[in-house]
């Protein structure tokens, strides 16, 4: 050897120490390198690199081979060796991993003499380097399984990270464009840059830690990528940002299918006309330009005479096809400014542009546009081979000053609508103030309406809802008035007036109080006590205060399980005062009451939104229902509602089914609840429990 060991101080070096000679024996090791090797210097003494009582494995888990070892490399190379990661499988142990460096010792004649390893114990610095590989996989897994396009922006080296599948989502191979931090700056749409640029300014300038936003980047071939946008901020303990990441998702898709449920939601099925919806916006917006500068418009609203009856003795596909008649004529009759769309039913509405003309002139003006349309419509229509004809029915209102709403202009339009009909039919009549005496009648209706409340006037008749195999799985419970003197009134005669006032929320209370009762009675029969009860619940209703802890307090009150109760709620209600309304919702919740949302598709939320709601279940409209067999599109959205639920984890149901046919393609569709006329009308609680009963008996 070319110097001499004081085993005493090497004893004490807090290191391991090996030493070789120059045939790779051992020859001393300290203290320190026994405990670390798991084996006595007497053991390892004279032992060779490549002597099986070794065993080496590489970082990777390999084998090293011997001329990879720190001790073999030093004395064949001459040179040291430094920061080599070894791993030792100790005998009836597990690995150690140890950080070596080796240097060679000389003798006098410059020749290699002996080679010395030194060694700490790095076992759990490897171990967090390999969980960290690990989890740098998963997260790549992750990211792939989720389809989105990862990015990390550091903000104080300025550097910013792209991952293949952000290029993707662009068109891009990697490297195929420059990647440098204004990369997405130059891909963003112009219409987007100042609000996203002002959002990342705010965002890194708060405290905010996560954030979302969406926007447009420009694909290779041209055409704007929508993008979620959705991460975190790294933020020092001051609150200084200094690292944001993210991973943006391609809403392509997403957007078309809102783009369609807008479509389906602002246009009717049949005639491809705007729709209800679509018309009291477009009448407010006229209501609102004659308050500010004088534009007066007529609302004209057209009955066809008659038509029940031709529908009823021809069949409705010729039905159908006469109001997609009817609607072309319409159409194509419009002047500059006007409108047209179908209120329902047979029911269509047209509005006028008068311009800027006196209340005389607008009322004359209309009056000639009127009789054309009376005359319009009055020619025969082909259908088939054969003519049919048929009369209109005119009631008109003049929208001017921007007096009263959308939807009393309409009211009033009804008004005189009537007042047609009852003029003979094939009659045109203008809104009359004397034809108030009829809102007065609304009045005491409603008057009416408030003493029933007092009085308990009302009862809930149930609905039965099947599932695929036709089992009742549960009703939804709709609310009927005994009337004293006219007997059962069915809703619709009664509830849009409560909607009017406060005797709504009265009203969904009785509701409410009723089912949760019927809920606690069924709990009691072993037979009933799966099933769910399905209340409506307004937007008055959703909006009060009180909404809350009144509806809780009703339920507990009643002794009933709140997660047999569903609220079914309305996508226009969704979309109103959001906040509000998702934090009550996640109230009731989490006490186990459950959300759906009634006729799914004729409304409109932005899915981005529906997402937020703690919804159960969507309700498939029993417009699309109703047209599902015969037109390709409703049964699309239909089959598109059904994907939708599945891919959020909601359930469905299809309402309004009326026949065999339409119970076949809704099955075909991969619907799995059904609620209709064909397999249940409402009834009384005593019928739809004896129904239930005698089921269960019969599949016993």
């Amino acid at each position: 050897m070319g110097f001499h060991l004081d085993k005493n101080l090497i004893d004490k070096v807090p290191a391991g120490i090996v030493i070789h000679d120059s045939q790779s024996a051992v020859i001393a090791a300290n203290a320190m390198a026994q405990r670390l090797l798991g084996e006595d210097l007497p053991d390892i003494r004279g032992r060779l690199a490549d002597h099986p009582g070794w065993s080496f494995v590489s970082p990777d888990g390999g084998a090293i081979d011997v001329d990879d070892l720190p001790a073999s490399r030093v004395l064949l190379e001459k040179l040291p060796v430094t920061d080599v990661v070894v791993g030792v499988r100790r005998p009836g142990a597990h690995v150690i991993w140890l950080i070596c460096n080796a240097y060679p010792v000389f003798d006098s004649g410059g020749q290699i003499a002996s080679a010395v390893v030194c060694f700490t114990d790095c076992s759990e610095l490897v171990a967090t380097q390999q969980a960290l590989e690990h989890s740098q996989q998963r997260l790549q897994l992750v990211l792939r399984a989720l389809n989105e396009g990862y990015w990390d922006w550091d903000l104080d080296q300025q550097t910013l990270f792209y991952s293949e599948r952000w290029w993707d989502m662009l068109g891009y191979a990697p490297g195929t464009h420059p990647t440098d931090i204004e990369a997405w700056q130059r891909l963003l749409h112009p219409e987007d840059r100042e609000r996203v640029n002002r959002f990342l300014a705010e965002l890194l300038a708060g405290p905010e830690v996560s954030y979302a936003i969406e926007f447009r980047l420009w694909h290779r071939d041209g055409h704007a990528v929508p993008v979620l946008s959705r991460g975190f901020v790294l933020r020092e303990a001051t609150g200084r940002a200094v690292r944001i990441s993210g991973a943006n998702t391609d809403l392509t898709e997403r957007k078309q299918l809102e783009r369609q449920l807008q479509l389906s939601a602002d246009h009717d099925y049949l005639t491809g006309l705007p729709n209800r919806r679509y018309l009291l916006r477009e009448l407010e917006r006229r209501r609102m330009c004659a308050a500010a500068d004088g534009q007066a418009s007529t609302v004209l609203l057209i009955d066809l005479d008659n038509f029940k009856l031709l529908n009823d003795t021809e069949g409705h596909p010729f039905g159908d096809r006469l109001l997609q008649e009817v609607g072309r004529r319409l159409l194509g009759a419009l002047e500059q400014g006007d409108f047209v769309g179908r209120l329902g039913g047979d029911e269509f509405v047209v509005l006028l542009d008068c311009g800027v003309h006196t209340e005389v002139s607008c009322a004359v003006l209309a009056q000639q546009r009127a009789r054309d349309l009376c005359h319009l419509l009055g020619r025969p229509f082909p259908i088939g081979e054969r003519h049919f004809s048929i009369t209109p029915s005119i009631g008109a209102v003049l929208v001017e000053r921007g007096e009263g709403s959308a939807d009393l202009l309409l009211q009033q339009a009804d008004i005189a609508l009537y007042a047609a009909k009852s003029a003979g039919r094939n009659a045109i009549r203008f809104f009359d103030p004397a034809m108030q005496r009829m809102i007065d009648e609304r009045a005491r209706l409603q008057d009416e309406l408030s003493h029933a409340v007092e009085r308990g006037e009302f009862v809930l008749y149930y609905q039965p809802q099947f599932d695929v195999e036709q089992k009742i799985v549960g009703a939804e419970a709709l609310l009927r008035w005994q009337h004293p003197l006219r007997g059962l009134l069915a809703p619709g005669s009664f509830i849009p007036l409560a909607e009017t006032s406060d005797l709504i929320v009265r009203l969904g209370d009785i509701v409410l109080r009723q089912a949760s009762e019927r809920l606690a009675a069924w709990s009691r029969m072993p037979a009933l006590a799966r099933l769910g009860i399905a209340v409506n619940v307004s937007a008055r209703q959703m909006h009060d205060e009180d909404f809350v802890a009144r509806s809780l307090g009703i339920i507990r009150a009643a002794g009933a399980d709140p997660s047999r109760l569903s609220m079914e709620l309305t996508e226009s209600l969704l979309a109103t005062d959001i906040e509000a309304t998702i934090e009550k919702m996640h109230s009731l919740r989490r006490e186990g009451v459950c959300f759906s949302v009634d006729d799914f598709g004729t409304g409109f939320s932005s899915l981005s939104y529906i997402q937020r709601f703690p919804l159960s279940s969507l309700k498939i409209d029993q417009s699309f229902v109703a047209t599902c067999v015969d037109n390709p599109r409703s049964a699309g959205i239909v089959e598109i509602v059904i994907g939708l639920a599945d891919r959020l984890g909601l359930g469905h149901i299809a309402e309004g089914v009326e026949t065999a046919v339409q119970l076949e393609q809704l099955k075909a569709l991969g619907c799995r609840a059904f609620q209709g006329y064909l397999l249940g009308w409402p009834m009384p609680v005593e019928e739809f429990e004896a129904m239930a009963l005698a089921r269960v008996a019969t599949s016993g």
